[in-house]
């Protein structure tokens, strides 16, 4: 895949396979894809022979193949320019010239192909409606790549080391990426930077200081009293998108080539761009600290792990199922303790997403659906695990791109006062695009006499249409409560068809979950507190306790069983490594020892049944292996907690 972006064997600044992927509009690359070996052979064609192959096919238009050859002219004619001028430039900056080339040249077919992107994308495409108004797609693109190039300046050049070669570096990124004609690109790369004016440049590396007063003045005085000023601009410019993380902006990038349905080829263009910036700004002062090598390293594997989810192979379709990404996620799935109906529809959701991306990639129109969902259930039962899990099943099936989670209530989305509403819940959503947004309670926006909650209502379903592509939504809360809250409006109804119902945990379930909660902590049990913590489960749920079966008791029961094990071992004095890992059955302060008691007179036993034929075994809390295996079916089922025999 590399080689297809980085072979510069005809073109010295964009690769043919690269303009012959981008000719034409959408549905001309659709119906007659190229395959890498066609991609491959461009590579050996200058530009104006991949153009004039395109016009001739009828895929550009006459009109858009002057202007490509035009622009392209004019690029490379610059380009060719400015390199004979950089040994100068390099030797005047104390700057690496391998280094100068390296950047200038990866600038400049940056530059080039968004030229390209104007001519040939369709202007229909090439607009975005959002909240906040109507979205440059293409300018949006570039505005992602300088925000790349600007942060990863700022981390190699930072503002302590204020130096001629940070402010030349600084000027070069500037110049090609601010400057509206290939012409003007030269000029500011080049600047001041000639040999007339070397020694006085040289001032900014002895800590140059603004002078005062009245004295002759020139554009080299200019420049040097106002070097340092623009630089601490530059830096507080580019900070928000450091902070944010440089792949967030690729990430972005990634959704916007998406969105203007180009091919997956240009996604791995700007992934080699990256890496041509980042090596040239790290070797510039023609050294490579740790820290230097440690930031390309982890932004490159970022960006790398985006690109993992879209197949170079395949330019007729934006996105390839990630099966065994998906298997991953399902596999979390499996793990996760009891709730066997949810894993199931989850299951039945993934199957019909993964066929409809089949269906896409066969040529076949999708079946229309809407992945909306409705989650009822107690609180702590797991629908926010399991939306979480959603999130990153669709993204491995490329329903969604990001595939994160925006959890929020009423208190989220309503404003207090008129006008504040649509933009919070617009806010909301737009934070959640390409992703899902979680609503708890979803129940609570509709109340009697009180507007704020429908506005907020109506703002939903409003974006929920026009976001369609983008946005899933999950809404959840108790059944009856959000039965009642679907039905109140025909817009909901419609357009939430799939309901998942989750059960309470049982007391065995509960059980498992504590345990789980131990091992993650380093935490054993003793067999008398695995026994005592099954009694204590199985009584909460006998006596009927609220909330009886959900997570939260577990952790509440486990933070108190912590405690408790903290203030044993502070009066003993014992903090070996044993005494500090392993939990005793005074440390849970259960009402349910009487219950216990009273079990072990009446000398009943603990059974266990196998999920596969229901084979019943008995059990003791003294067994410690966790999952057994059924002598009858061969079925493994779980022994270290069982039910009581009746």
């Amino acid at each position: 895949m590399t080689s297809l972006v980085s072979d510069f064997s005809t073109h010295p600044l964009v690769p043919g396979s690269l303009v012959a992927s981008i000719a034409g509009d959408p549905q001309a690359r659709r119906t007659q894809p190229l395959d890498l070996a066609a991609l491959q052979g461009f590579n050996k064609l200058p530009a104006l022979d991949i153009v004039s192959h395109f016009q001739n096919l009828g895929i550009i238009a006459n009109e858009q193949a002057s202007q490509l050859i035009s622009v392209d002219n004019q690029y490379v004619r610059s380009f060719q320019e400015l390199r004979r001028r950089i040994p100068e430039v390099a030797q005047v900056t104390g700057c690496d010239r391998n280094s100068v080339e390296q950047l200038a040249q990866a600038l400049f077919s940056a530059r080039l192909m968004s030229e390209y992107l104007e001519i040939l994308t369709p202007p229909q495409l090439s607009y975005e409606r959002t909240a906040r108004g109507t979205v440059d797609l293409l300018e949006s693109l570039f505005d992602s790549f300088r925000e790349i190039v600007g942060g990863a300046w700022s981390v190699f050049f930072p503002r302590s080391e204020f130096s001629l070669t940070t402010d030349a570096s600084a000027q070069f990124w500037m110049a090609c990426l601010y400057s509206s004609r290939a012409d003007e690109m030269i000029n500011g790369f080049v600047g001041l930077f000639m040999t007339p004016h070397a020694e006085r440049l040289q001032a900014l590396n002895r800590g140059y200081v603004k002078q005062s007063g009245l004295h002759l003045r020139d554009a080299v005085t200019e420049y040097l009293d106002n070097s340092k000023e623009k630089i601490l601009k530059l830096h507080d410019a580019v900070a928000d998108s450091v902070k944010e993380g440089l792949d967030r902006s690729f990430a972005e990038m990634v959704r916007v080539i998406n969105k203007l349905e180009l091919p997956p080829l240009l996604i791995f263009y700007y992934q080699f761009l990256t890496h041509e910036v980042c090596q040239a700004f790290a070797h510039m002062d023609g050294d490579l600290s740790s820290k230097e090598n440690r930031f390309i390293q982890y932004l490159l594997r970022q960006i790398s792990l985006i690109c993992e989810d879209y197949d170079p192979a395949s330019s007729g379709h934006p996105r390839a199922v990630a099966e065994e990404k998906l298997e991953q996620v399902l596999q979390e799935l499996d793990e996760l303790v009891g709730i066997a109906t949810v894993k199931e529809k989850v299951k039945e959701m993934a199957n019909f997403a993964r066929l409809q991306q089949f269906r896409i990639a066969q040529g076949l129109k999708p079946i229309a659906t809407s992945y909306h969902s409705v989650y009822t259930g107690n609180p702590g039962t797991g629908k926010t695990t399991v939306a979480r899990l959603m999130g990153r099943i669709y993204k491995s099936l490329g329903i969604l791109k990001k595939g994160h989670l925006i959890e929020c209530d009423r208190s989220a989305l309503v404003g207090e006062y008129v006008g504040q509403t649509a933009p919070r819940t617009n806010a909301l959503i737009d934070s959640a695009l390409d992703g899902i947004l979680f609503i708890d309670e979803a129940y609570s926006l509709v109340k009697e006499h009180e507007d704020y909650g429908q506005e907020a209502l109506e703002t939903l379903l409003k974006r929920m249409e026009d976001e369609r592509v983008r946005l899933i939504v999950i809404v959840a809360g108790y059944p009856e409560e959000m039965l009642r809250f679907i039905r109140s409006n025909p817009g909901l109804h419609s357009r939430f068809t799939r309901f998942i119902e989750y059960p309470d945990y049982r007391p065995q379930e509960l059980c498992r979950i504590f345990t789980l909660m131990c091992r993650k902590n380093g935490l054993t049990l003793t067999p008398e507190l695995k026994e005592r913590v099954l009694h204590h489960f199985t009584w909460l749920h006998n006596e009927g306790v609220e909330n009886f079966g959900n997570a939260r008791l577990v952790r509440n029961c486990f933070e108190s069983v912590i405690n408790a094990q903290a203030s044993r071992l502070a009066a003993s004095g014992a903090f070996d490594a044993r005494a500090l890992t392993v939990l005793e059955a005074r440390d849970l302060n259960s009402p349910a020892q009487s219950f216990l008691e009273g079990y072990k007179k009446s000398k009943k036993r603990y059974i266990v049944k196998c999920p596969g034929c229901s084979q019943v075994y008995s059990w003791s809390p003294e067994l410690e292996i966790a999952d057994a295996i059924c002598t009858q079916c061969g079925k493994t089922y779980n022994s270290e907690f069982g039910e009581l025999a009746p």
